[in-house]
């Protein structure tokens, strides 16, 4: 038996390396596992990324053997394995690279030393819901186009304080009443700070709110909560994507237009089109907003990849 794996640290491998899996380890590993490997004249930890493997042409004989199985949970909800390989093939990186956005730096840290505890009971989030919230006509419209269209993809097109948060509210409401998941993207930290404060008052303030801002320890025990599917409404800039959500049913972008959605750091990203990609593998409603929509996703719309809902009256106007 062979596997797949991605060490932490930096590798020139596109996809990964191959390892020989010894009987003693083949009835216990899954994808996900971490595990030790000898990697030139060192021992590193490495994340599984794939048990069936075919060897083609490869010598055998230069294969290695992993050592060990250093962490018998696993670091994955389903889906990652096949959005990690999807990012480092579609934006042409190293698979570490993509790993690596996957997992806080302290989290990795306290993987590496085997400290941590994934399936521990972690934080009891209790939400309220403090709004008599009434949508006007046109508001409630384009809420029930967007929650009743076949079409899992949408882009509504909201005028700059026609009411969109009021329809996200609605929409995370009766997802979070479903037992799923909710997540929020938006673009500047001045903004999240906004619309978080708005949302918090109608959920209360177990919100989490995933930016730059947030500790390196603090992101370690959101990981957590969200990996067991604890924390259920989670706002945050681009990097909040890649948290390992337990039962995500929707995905929120606000300003899709704007340029921060784009990561121009490795792994250059574009968060748009990472969304698609969790929203296929997940099956979670994905809701582009924005008030000048970007000239892409507009004729992807026309096209019929989003399903287009205007929302074109000023909240408050008659």
């Amino acid at each position: 038996m062979y596997c797949i794996v991605s060490p932490f640290s930096k590798t020139f491998d596109e996809i990964g390396l191959i390892y020989f899996v010894p009987d003693f380890l083949s009835n216990h590993l899954v994808v996900g596992n971490i595990v030790e490997i000898p990697l030139k004249s060192q021992i590193e930890v490495a994340v599984v990324l794939n048990t069936e493997v075919e060897l083609g042409d490869i010598e055998t004989s230069k294969i290695k053997s992993l050592i060990s199985i250093k962490n018998s949970d696993i670091f994955f909800q389903k889906y990652h394995k096949e959005l990690i390989l999807w990012i480092a093939k579609y934006y042409f990186t190293p698979i570490h690279n993509s790993l690596s956005i996957f997992f806080p730096r302290n989290l990795r840290e306290k993987i590496i030393k085997d400290k941590i505890e994934i399936n521990k009971p972690g934080n009891n989030y209790s939400y309220t819901y403090n709004h008599n919230l009434v949508l006007s006509e046109p508001q409630n419209k384009a809420f029930t186009e967007v929650k009743t269209v076949s079409n899992k993809k949408v882009l509504l097109y909201g005028l700059t304080g026609s009411g969109k948060t009021e329809i996200y509210i609605k929409l995370i409401k009766e997802t979070i009443d479903g037992g799923a998941q909710a997540l929020l993207l938006i673009p500047e930290i001045i903004l999240t700070n906004q619309i978080s404060e708005k949302i918090s008052k109608v959920f209360g303030d177990q919100v989490l709110i995933i930016n730059s801002t947030v500790t390196d320890a603090t992101k370690t025990k959101y990981w957590i909560d969200i990996y067991n599917g604890n924390a259920k409404i989670i706002i945050g800039t681009r990097s909040a994507l890649f948290y390992p959500y337990k039962n995500l049913d929707l995905i929120i972008i606000d300003e899709e237009h704007d340029n921060s959605y784009v990561s121009d750091s490795s792994p250059r990203y574009n968060a748009i089109e990472v969304a698609n990609k969790i929203s296929d593998l997940t099956g979670a409603k994905l809701l582009l907003a924005s008030g000048t929509p970007s000239i892409k996703n507009m004729y992807q719309a026309l096209k019929g990849k989003y399903k287009l809902v205007s929302l074109l009256e000023r909240y408050g106007e008659k």
